[in-house]
């Protein structure tokens, strides 16, 4: 997927999956440089856990970037809306790492949301399962 300067992260991965009709799918990487970056971990041991988020304002580079994309009908039941209320009939799950400032600060955790600075390419595959389940 080739993403360029200002888009959203998030919103083109999924413009990607609009047309697709895949069984599931893995994220492998990315490459690229992106800003207004947020990502969560969790900070409670209790289930759901409490989600701290950190936000980045300053230019990055992805250092890390891998997930899993899976049909909604796939889902386990009860997921939060913020993860299944998507624009595609997919749910994207990235973890990621990116570095930042003068020092090269690495930052990392579930990825919220990013927007590219100059250019981002995001490699996926198609998983082929034998198990239909929707």
């Amino acid at each position: 997927i080739v993403l360029h300067k200002d888009e959203d992260v998030t919103s083109a991965i999924h413009a990607y999956l609009m047309d697709k009709k895949w069984k599931a799918g893995v994220i492998v990487s990315a490459v690229g440089s992106i800003y207004d970056v947020t990502v969560g971990n969790p900070g409670s041991y209790e289930m759901p856990p409490k989600m701290l988020q950190t936000t980045i304002n300053e230019p990055c580079e992805i250092v890390s970037f891998m997930g899993e994309i899976t049909r909604k009908c796939d889902a386990p039941a009860g997921l939060p809306c913020q993860v299944t209320n998507t624009p595609s009939d997919y749910i994207v799950h990235v973890h990621m790492t990116c570095s930042h400032g003068e020092n090269a600060t690495v930052t990392g955790g579930g990825f919220r949301k990013a927007t590219v600075l100059r250019a981002v390419n995001v490699y996926v595959l198609e998983v082929e399962d034998e198990n239909e389940l929707c």
